[in-house]
């Protein structure tokens, strides 16, 4: 078994901008991308699954690439979206088996 050592670039915030975010890393390089609803508690308060009065949920976005393609979807989302909205974005070391099929042709 081979394992391949990649990305995983994490980005986790309001889901009026991930789906945007999704496809620009797609254009960057990404293969594909996972996205879940979550909830939790951070810097900015806690933020629900579903906020009843705006109805605006918290998403995370999680890519598996390589580093020039984490670097490049990071800058995006750091320039594009952390001013103005609830977002925080990291990355961590994977190995991944079948890591092939997460590189873009």
């Amino acid at each position: 078994m081979q394992l391949y050592p990649l990305k995983l670039v994490t980005v986790v915030g309001e889901s009026v901008i991930m789906e945007d975010i999704a496809e620009e890393a797609v254009k960057l390089g990404a293969s594909g991308y996972s996205l879940t609803d979550v909830n939790g508690q951070g810097s900015r308060s806690a933020r629900n699954v579903l906020v009843v009065s705006s109805g605006s949920k918290t998403v995370k976005a999680e890519f598996v690439v390589p580093m020039d393609i984490a670097e490049k979807i990071l800058e995006h989302v750091s320039h594009d979206y952390f001013e103005h909205y609830s977002c925080i974005a990291w990355v961590s070391d994977v190995l991944v088996v079948r890591g092939e099929s997460y590189i873009a042709k």
